[in-house]
């Protein structure tokens, strides 16, 4: 399946060197955050559990932040970024117009 937007730019943290934002924009230039998963929640597309099982079944290191209501991930390599992207990016094509 072709996702439904394209990675523009990934901040990884110079103190730590882990991926903090992956940031990507929709067919309409729409900006928004890949490793925003509270997003994924909200629109009943995946669960936080399904999502870390998916992250253990493809071996992807991160670490969840709850952060109010927000729920994000901090991914521990770049290599790991690129996982991500292939293999929990497209449940982002769900809740993209």
């Amino acid at each position: 399946m072709e996702n439904k937007f394209r990675v523009s730019q990934i901040l990884v943290s110079k103190e730590t060197q882990k991926v903090e934002k992956i940031y990507a924009v929709n067919v309409k230039g729409e900006p928004f955050d890949l490793l925003e998963i509270g997003v994924l929640e909200h629109f009943k597309i995946v669960t936080k559990e399904q999502i870390q099982e998916k992250l253990k079944q493809h071996q992807i290191k991160a670490t969840f932040i709850n952060n109010g209501y927000r729920t994000l991930l901090t991914l521990h390599s770049k290599e790991d970024a690129d996982l991500y992207i292939e293999h929990i990016g497209p449940y982002f094509n769900e809740v993209l117009l």
